[in-house]
């Protein structure tokens, strides 16, 4: 499932205990209401009010799926979200991401627009954040671009690779949209999906 409440939680800098506060509950409360999202049990209108006293809104969509619908950005920050959470590896959210952009860039006539127009939520980690605009924004034509793929620069550069030669590399390759972001990656890891 997904893990909607603690993503928004930590993307805002708000602690089990402060959630707890707002929520007039307890904190191990908040840990059984991000344990019940997880696992498909909770009742929309916990989450909705969870989500409410983080000052964010519950958005739910149907519509018909067709085969570009999992590499929606918002569905795509839902996995990211999840495998941020579950793992300090950054191999897999990095080919998740990747992946989806550029079946994104390869498909584009398939793509419902209703889809990349959907803002995602704000993934737990800033930068991962700013990456994943970025790089959707830099997949779909700029005419089409919608205003949740503005990314802000980073505080500090941060280069996404902990191994020293990708990181050489990234001084090297990574694409200017993203060193103007102060993000560094060698471009062959971009396009490895």
């Amino acid at each position: 499932m997904a893990s909607t409440i603690k993503s928004t939680r930590l993307a805002a800098g708000i602690s089990v205990n402060e959630l707890a506060k707002r929520l007039g509950v307890t904190p191990s409360a908040i840990s059984q209401l991000e344990r019940s999202e997880s696992e498909g049990t909770i009742k929309l209108n916990s989450l909705r009010e969870a989500l409410a006293a983080m000052g964010a809104s519950l958005r739910l969509t149907a519509g018909a799926e067709n085969r570009m619908s999992r590499y929606a950005p918002y569905r795509v920050a839902e996995s990211l979200a999840d495998s941020l959470i579950s793992s300090k590896d950054s191999t897999f959210p990095l080919r998740l991401l990747t992946h989806a952009v550029k079946e994104l860039r390869d498909n584009a006539e398939f793509v419902d627009p209703s889809e990349i127009a959907l803002a995602p939520t704000a993934l737990p980690d800033k930068r991962w954040d700013t990456l994943m605009r970025a790089l959707f924004a830099d997949a779909l034509p700029r005419s089409k671009r919608p205003a949740w793929t503005k990314a802000s620069k980073l505080a500090e550069p941060w280069f996404v690779s902990d191994f020293p030669a990708l990181r050489e590399r990234a001084k090297k390759t990574t694409p200017e949209h993203l060193r103007r972001l102060n993000i560094f990656i060698d471009e062959r890891s971009l396009s490895r999906a």
